[in-house]
């Protein structure tokens, strides 16, 4: 496996590591009362999240064209 392939892998398990944190955080906010500061909490977690995912993804497209460009050469891509 080379060195893009093993970040790649890396990087979507934070991304997807993410995504399912967003999804609990979104059911935990469900639950709760209108007056509850828990709310603002959990809508700045999900808030720092999303950010996140965006430098996170923008990462996983350039390792998967390397990924890509790797496995076309038959994984002669030059070395890191």
């Amino acid at each position: 496996m080379t060195e893009a392939r093993e970040d790649l892998r890396a990087t979507s398990e934070a991304i997807a590591a993410d995504a399912d944190r967003l999804v609990e955080i979104e059911k935990q906010k469900l639950g709760l009362e209108d007056d509850d500061p828990q709310l603002l909490v959990l809508s700045t977690e999900a808030e720092r999240i999303v950010r996140a995912l965006g430098p996170k993804a923008a990462a996983e497209r350039e390792l998967a064209e390397e990924t890509v460009r790797d496995g076309r050469d038959g994984g002669r891509g030059k070395a890191s």
